[in-house]
């Protein structure tokens, strides 16, 4: 009889709901929204212009990455089978509108999922010189998404990731390129790096795009803080060093590799939103 009591009580203290403070306990189900990063867009060098949930930083299955759900997995079995990822490759500057659709299919899945992790900022940014500064309405764009989420899962926990890899170390890894692999994605853009023809990476374009995500990222930890149940991961994933084996063939997703670093920097940035 003993012994019974003992399961049960493991077996109710696995399942048991997020808790407001204090105590940590661990989700049931959860949930992964955003873009390529977040999809292990082109981290299968075998099919490097698809998504590869399987090396999914948050989702993935491949031993190698010990993605979130796999830590989790190893903490509390009742997670198996319901980790859903709902991110996908974007075009640059549809991040938003993709997000407010995934948080609508985010809120019927069942069971409900009391982890949210949301990875929308990606190296690939909408930057020609437009509308790219207009940081009044991203914010209110992602609010938005935000309070739907919040509203619609009230008891799970939100995790908000931040840009992957540092600018300093990125820029070494496009300046460790042959020129050729480096004009692969030059051009005359603000945003593009590397200048075309030259091949060289432009310290005036690299501030530009610094300016970018630093005005982006200011509006998540804003819209972040407006809710108890949502944590910004403080720059985390941006404080990752870059080097070429981080990088897929794309050049500005993450390798299986690098999917391996950012759940790390991520894993310790979930387990204080679940304390």
């Amino acid at each position: 009889m003993k012994l019974l009591l003992a399961t049960l009580t493991v077996c109710c203290l696995a399942a048991a709901p997020l808790a407001s403070g204090g105590q940590r306990t661990y989700p049931n189900a959860l949930v992964v929204l955003g873009a390529a990063t977040a999809a292990g867009y082109g981290a299968d060098p075998a099919h490097p212009y698809s998504i590869s949930p399987q090396n999914s930083w948050g989702t993935g299955t491949n031993p190698a990455v010990r993605s979130v759900y796999s830590r989790l997995l190893e903490l509390n079995p009742g997670i198996k089978g319901h980790a859903v990822n709902l991110a996908h490759e974007t075009d640059a500057g549809t991040e938003l509108d993709e997000l407010a659709g995934q948080v609508k299919q985010a809120l019927t899945l069942t069971p409900k999922p009391q982890l949210v992790l949301v990875n929308v900022i990606e190296r690939n940014l909408k930057c020609d010189g437009t509308t790219e500064t207009d940081f009044a309405g991203y914010g209110a764009k992602y609010g938005a998404a935000l309070d739907a989420l919040t509203q619609g899962l009230p008891n799970a926990r939100i995790v908000v990731v931040s840009q992957w890899g540092s600018s300093a170390s990125y820029v070494k890894y496009l300046e460790s390129l042959p020129v050729g692999a480096r004009l692969k994605h030059a051009g005359k853009g603000p945003c593009q790096l590397v200048q075309s023809p030259t091949g060289q990476v432009s310290a005036e374009r690299t501030d530009y795009a610094n300016k970018i995500v630093a005005g982006e990222q200011a509006k998540l930890r804003s819209a972040c803080r407006q809710h108890p149940q949502c944590r910004y991961d403080g720059g985390a994933a941006q404080r990752v060093t870059v080097t070429p084996a981080d990088v897929s063939l794309v050049q500005f997703s993450p390798s299986s590799q690098g999917q391996a670093k950012l759940a790390a920097a991520e894993w310790a940035v979930v387990m204080a939103a679940l304390s």
